[in-house]
C-alpha cells in the first residue's frame, strides 16, 4: 500500500468535516491514526485471502466507532468481516 496516497486520501476526506476542523492538533491525530489504521486493515482484508486483521482499542468508545466503521462497508466488501476489533484494558 502507498502510504503517501494514503495519507492524502484520509486527510482529503478529514479536512471537508468541521467536527474534524474543531478538534484539537492532539485529537486530530488521533482521528486520523484511527483512520489509517481501519484503511490499513480493509486493505489488508481484501488484498489477502489469509490474513484476519486484529484492531485493538484501549476504550469502549474508540471500539464503538471502529465497529461502526467496520460494519458500514461491510454491505460492500465482504472480506471485512475478517475484521476482528477487540477491547483491551
Amino acid at each position: 500500500m502507498n502510504d503517501k496516497l494514503l495519507t492524502k486520501f484520509i486527510l482529503s476526506f478529514l479536512i471537508e468535516k468541521e467536527d474534524y476542523l474543531s478538534l484539537s492538533q492532539e485529537q486530530q491525530t488521533i482521528v486520523y491514526e484511527t483512520c489509517k489504521t481501519i484503511m490499513t486493515a480493509i486493505y489488508n482484508a481484501i488484498k489477502y485471502d489469509n490474513v484476519f486483521p486484529v484492531i485493538m482499542c484501549g476504550d469502549v468508545e474508540a471500539f464503538k466507532v471502529i465497529k461502526k466503521s467496520i460494519d458500514s462497508v461491510s454491505e460492500y466488501l465482504p472480506s471485512v468481516d475478517k475484521i476482528k476489533i477487540h477491547l483491551i484494558h
